[in-house]
């Protein structure tokens, strides 16, 4: 299975791959998809660089904290994408301060559940035609 299709299995499978740790390679794969440069998904995320440096050297696992934040990418993505055509517009729209988030972008609420909550709250609402 790919990290990139991780978001589309059930809780259970998304739980278990993070407490196992999503592989070092999964950081290259969502930045490709997106077509963004690692250093800003490390810094939205406010990962450390130089462990994340050190894990994707020694082909080591995230650890849990890491995996659930980059999941968290995955997660909205899929969302998102109900209403973009394009991984380079839901990247777009990642990178784009938003006033119902505080003129934060996306992609840096993804730190904490609840940012996450909120950012997915958001895409639901634009599928949905829902103001806010």
């Amino acid at each position: 299975m790919s990290i990139l299709n991780l978001a589309t299995e059930p809780g259970s499978v998304q739980i278990t791959a993070i407490e196992k740790g999503l592989p070092s390679s999964a950081l290259n794969e969502i930045a490709r998809m997106l077509g963004l440069p690692k250093v800003l998904i490390i810094t939205s995320l406010r990962l450390v660089p130089r462990t994340i440096t050190a894990r994707e050297k020694a082909k080591q696992r995230f650890s849990l904290e890491e995996s659930e934040r980059l999941l968290r990418i995955l997660r909205v993505h899929k969302i998102v994408r109900e209403v973009f055509t394009s991984d380079h517009a839901v990247a777009e729209w990642l990178n784009t301060p938003d006033p119902s988030l505080n003129d934060k972008p996306p992609l840096n609420m993804l730190t904490t559940g609840i940012g996450a909550s909120k950012v997915e709250n958001l895409a639901l609402a634009m599928i949905h035609g829902v103001p806010l």
